[in-house]
């Protein structure tokens, strides 16, 4: 989980913590790249807007360019609620683009278990 939202990575980490799995996560884009040379998640829930200036795009672009990272399911959460940009991330290959405000941390967790468990 990459998200400089602290309430929602802490949530999400309590949530699964009963769950037989580890749950990283980064709340920069340094600290992203970092983990992700050391780990092949499962799953990656990505801010969009992680911060002001470059962030989330860098660390997009770096999961594109390492071969092992390309068949996980990326999804991008993010309070910019834009068609065209969904459309092309979604081009680019993320699986979902989920607005911050239109949903719970229910919905996030449920979200993410669909794709870590897909046949619940």
């Amino acid at each position: 989980m990459i998200d400089d939202d602290l309430l929602i990575l802490n949530t999400l980490k309590q949530r699964f913590a009963t769950w037989e799995t580890e749950v990283y996560t980064a709340n920069t884009p340094e600290q992203a790249k970092q983990l992700l040379e050391k780990i092949t998640p499962e799953l990656i829930t990505l801010d969009l807007l992680l911060t002001k200036d470059d962030g989330s795009t860098g660390i997009l672009d770096y999961i594109k360019s390492q071969e092992r990272l390309q068949n996980v399911p990326v999804l991008v959460l993010t309070n910019l609620d834009k068609p065209e940009l969904k459309q092309m991330l979604l081009g680019q290959g993320i699986k979902e683009y989920l607005i911050k405000g239109s949903m719970t941390l229910d919905d996030l967790y449920n979200k993410v278990v669909s794709y870590l468990e897909p046949g619940k």
